[in-house]
């Protein structure tokens, strides 16, 4: 009877695990697979009269369904060239367009930003640091920025833990 009980609380702890996925200290971010190669999700901006920048990201399926591929493009950055940091947030931008209502980075695997991200190692970091992962914003004088990477960590598939746009 004693063995029964032992293995019954086993299974019934593995269980109550399985059933708590956000109550995960925090832990490296797996690279993602299966990614679906028909969707493709974009985010635009706001035309806003308090920024000159404009642009806009571009996200799909990795090659071989691994991780995504992100394109980035930023217009109208400040004539002196200054490094910025962007960013997929735990909320969308509200209808009031206030950029604070969007929350925290993404950062389904509670690693939080202290120490900030490494980009040697960038499944420490918050899965939506994007410019911690990959690289600040940069361009000279009023130059445009643009980049496309791969990112190992996002998925672009509904109801997985890194699933980035439920926003």
């Amino acid at each position: 009877m004693m063995w029964h009980t032992s293995l019954f609380l086993v299974i019934l702890s593995n269980l109550c695990l399985l059933t708590l996925p956000h109550a995960i200290v925090s832990q490296n971010a797996p690279v993602t697979q299966e990614n679906d190669p028909r969707l493709l999700h974009q985010a635009k901006l706001l035309d806003k009269d308090t920024t000159t920048i404009r642009g806009r990201m571009t996200i799909w399926s990795g090659l071989n369904d691994v991780g995504v591929r992100v394109h980035v493009l930023f217009l109208g950055l400040p004539k002196v060239g200054q490094y910025l940091t962007y960013h997929i947030h735990e909320r969308p931008v509200p209808d009031d367009g206030n950029c604070y209502g969007t929350g925290a980075h993404l950062d389904l695997y509670k690693r939080e930003n202290k120490p900030s991200c490494d980009m040697s190692a960038p499944q420490t970091c918050e899965i939506g640091d994007l410019s911690g992962k990959h690289g600040p914003v940069y361009a000279p004088g009023e130059q445009a920025f643009e980049v496309l990477y791969p990112d190992y960590f996002l998925s672009n598939v509904p109801d997985t833990a890194a699933y980035y746009s439920n926003l």
